[in-house]
C-alpha cells in the first residue's frame, strides 16, 4: 500500500489490531490510529499495515 493511499477516516489493519486512521505523516510514513476500544491512539508505520482479507 503506497502512504498516499491512506486517508483519516480509513479503517486499516495492523498487528495490533484495526482501527480508524486519524493523521497520516507522509514524510515519515507513519499512521496514527484509534481503535473503538481504546482512548489513547497508537502510531504505526505503513509497514505494519496488514493487507484487508476478503
Amino acid at each position: 500500500m503506497d502512504i498516499h493511499q491512506v486517508r483519516p477516516g480509513m479503517i486499516c489493519h495492523t498487528p495490533d489490531g484495526s482501527g480508524y486512521v486519524l493523521e497520516v505523516d507522509v514524510k515519515n510514513q507513519l499512521i496514527l490510529v484509534q481503535r473503538e476500544d481504546e482512548t489513547i491512539p497508537f502510531q504505526v508505520h505503513l509497514s505494519e499495515l496488514l493487507e484487508e482479507l476478503d
